[in-house]
Order: C-alpha cells, then structure tokens, then sequence
C-alpha cells in the first residue's frame, strides 16, 4: 500500500465516553471509510502513535489523527477528520481561520470534562449495538500503520 493509498487513523482513548460517541458518529458520516479508528491502549493504536514519534500517553487526553502527512493533534486532529467528510461536515475545515492557541484551548475546555467510562476492551472501545459490525470493520491493522508510516517518511 502507499501513501497515497493510506487512509488516517484516528486514536482515540477507548475509556473515553466524549471519544467513543464521536467515533461512532465518525463510522455514520464516513460511510466511505475514509478514516480508521483505533484505540490507544491496543497494539495498533500504540503502533500509530509510536509511528507518527508521540508518546503513548498522549492519546489519553488528546484525539490524534494520524496521516502520511504526520499526526494532527486537538483541533487540528477534528480540522482534519472533517477534510475527509462530505459536506456539510467539511465546513468544519473552517477553524482554520482560528488562531491555533484559541481552538486548542476549547478543545482543551472540552477534553478536560468528558465523562470517562470503562471499556471492557480499551484497544477497540465501546461501540453501539447498531454499529459493532461497522466498528470493527474499520479499525486499523499493523499494515494501515506501516502504510501511513511510510507516507510521512516520504514527507519527511
């Protein structure tokens, strides 16, 4: 696979209620499958972070988006997903036009009150009933990894 083939990945933290319900609402308006999900805490997720040079632990407090361009991080992380949207969900690329400073700290107002709840398995999440096929259908392996990691080599 090669970068141009590469889809992001999003990680998240699995025991995150806040993270959870956006990535099951991601699954609903991504029905291309533009982007993957994996969680921090498996192997995969870990496998991403480490790939785009970011600490495990940052992935407990912060949605990352990795791409073949390199992680996005906070707001530009959601800047990014909402770039593989169809409209209307794209018009969310519109926050670029924010200071930086002033997106991530509302992120940050946001992170910092997400109801936390205990996944039985962290690495994947907690996915509705009505979407636990689509779920794990779209979770990232090793080779989606390898592939991005790749891409932000040929970046680099």
């Amino acid at each position: 696979m090669s970068a141009r083939t590469a889809r992001p990945i999003v990680v998240f933290d699995g025991d995150c209620a806040l993270c959870n319900g956006f990535v099951a609402w991601l699954i609903r308006h991504d029905p291309d499958g533009h982007v993957l999900i994996a969680g921090s805490a498996g192997p995969v997720g870990e496998a991403a972070l480490t790939a785009m040079g970011l600490p495990i632990a940052i992935a407990q407090s912060t949605l990352v988006l990795a791409t073949a361009q390199g992680p996005r991080l906070r707001a530009d992380a959601v800047i990014g997903i909402g770039r593989e949207l169809a409209w209307p969900w794209r018009a969310v690329t519109a926050l670029r036009a924010v200071p930086r400073a002033l997106r991530d700290w509302g992120y940050d107002q946001v992170a910092k009150h997400r109801p936390k709840q205990p996944a039985e398995d962290p690495a994947c999440g907690i996915p509705p009933a009505d979407l636990v096929t689509a779920w794990r259908a779209r979770l990232a392996t090793a080779d989606d990894v390898a592939a991005l990691a790749e891409g932000s080599l040929d970046h680099a």
